[in-house]
């Protein structure tokens, strides 16, 4: 066996391999080869930090390994196939193809159609994703929920089912108005009694539709009907307005003649003024000759009529005022004058100077003040002081100016030109 030897100041020294001080004298000669003139702590130091570089090397060696299998899938991915090549497509275009077909199957598995049966619902719950619909105007949704109201007749409660009404309406869904109405029948619904087979809703979404004629004839049909209760008769008269309102805004003649045709029958059927009243009102806020002229024939012809225009004279004076429409007020004290309404008429003088003093208007106040005394019709207490002191602000504009440049300092003078009380005997 072999010995180890070193060499020393004193000679050669021979030692055993195999004992314990042999071998660390051994490790101390390697290191000292490898890392010379270090000391022992360096060595230790780095000796742990050769291990941990090791440990960090084999980590990221893993780390490696499956970004590239990664990187290699990813590329067998992207490399188009002999057939993808014939059809001129590539795994880019595939998928894009993809993700619309991934939308568009989202979108599907999202909608209720697949997602929701009504059947499960309690009738809270109904209420609450109708009105949801409602609120946000989703259409889709919402007509989806009316189709299966109508498949397992299952309805909303009576206000809910009211704003869907108005809503289908709106839309001009005769279809499923329709449905609803038989719907309403089939469950002995009150709404199907009441509103005389929805016939106020039908006719609004025949209007939007542009069948006026159907329209009509719709209400004409229903009105009866519908006097039965106070809230049919309501919803009925709104569904009139509304096209009366409407007919005059687009000047449509022939709608128009219709409408007179329908508004005469259901008054000579159920003695009933509203309808005509409706159209003597727009006809006599009209600016046109025409329009004007049937209201006075309307006017003429029904006594009923006249009375009702006169009980409601403030109220409809007012709402021609409130639309800055003078011209009409002045024409509806002449038709009171006319048929010796003198009531009706001094109210209606009494609301038009009140809006002709609000606008400070001198001239326009004089007239009316000078008719209540020729037609006897004074004006109260209060207004006759408002005139006095609206003219006594607006008289002789130039004597006050110079009065009040020539008499600055005296108070007297001053005094003259600001009171706004007065005492009278009259």
């Amino acid at each position: 066996m072999a010995l180890l030897t070193r060499l020393t100041s004193s000679g050669t020294t021979t030692v055993a391999p195999g004992s314990p001080k042999g071998l660390q004298r051994f490790q101390n000669y390697l290191s000292a080869f490898l890392w010379p003139g270090a000391s022992t702590s360096q060595r230790q130091q780095r000796k742990t930090s050769t291990q941990l570089d090791a440990i960090d090397c084999f980590t990221n060696e893993l780390v490696t390994r499956k970004t590239q299998k990664w990187e290699e899938l990813r590329e067998n991915l992207m490399k188009p196939t002999a057939e993808e090549a014939n059809y001129g497509g590539g795994f880019n275009q595939n998928v894009g193809l993809m993700s619309k077909g991934m939308m568009s199957d989202l979108k599907t598995l999202r909608s209720p159609q697949l997602g929701l049966d009504i059947r499960s619902l309690s009738q809270p719950q109904l209420d609450n994703l109708l009105l949801a619909t409602l609120e946000i105007k989703n259409k889709v949704d919402f007509l989806y929920l009316i189709r299966q109201c109508v498949r397992w007749q299952q309805l909303p409660c009576n206000e809910v089912l009211i704003s869907c009404l108005k809503y289908l309406s709106s839309l001009g869904r005769l279809q499923q108005l329709e449905s609803l109405a038989e719907t309403c029948r089939q469950l002995k619904h009150p709404f199907a009694s009441m509103y005389s087979d929805l016939a106020p809703f039908k006719a609004i979404a025949l209007w939007h539709n542009g069948n006026s004629d159907v329209a009509l004839m719709t209400l004409h049909r229903g009105y009866s009907g519908s006097l039965h209760t106070e809230e049919g008769r309501r919803m009925i008269r709104v569904a009139f307005r509304t096209i009366v309102e409407e007919t005059l805004a687009q000047k449509s003649e022939a709608v128009l003649v219709s409408l007179l045709e329908v508004a005469r029958a259901i008054h000579r059927e159920n003695n009933d003024i509203f309808v005509v009243a409706c159209v003597w009102k727009q006809c006599f806020a009209s600016d046109w000759f025409c329009d004007q002229k049937s209201a006075g024939e309307l006017f003429e012809h029904y006594k009923d009529l006249q009375q009702l225009v006169d009980r409601r004279a403030s109220a409809l004076c007012s709402s021609f005022l409130s639309r800055h429409n003078v011209d009409a007020v002045h024409r509806l004290i002449e038709v009171f004058l006319q048929h010796n309404q003198r009531s009706a008429c001094a109210n209606c003088l009494s609301l038009l100077f009140n809006y002709q003093y609000m606008r400070k208007d001198l001239r326009a106040c004089a007239e009316i003040v000078k008719s209540c005394s020729e037609l006897e019709m004074p004006l109260n207490e209060l207004q006759n002081e408002q005139f006095l002191s609206l003219f006594l602000d607006q008289s002789d504009p130039f004597e006050a100016s110079s009065a009040a440049g020539n008499n600055r300092n005296n108070p007297a003078t001053n005094a003259k030109y600001k009171t706004k009380s007065f005492q009278y005997k009259f």
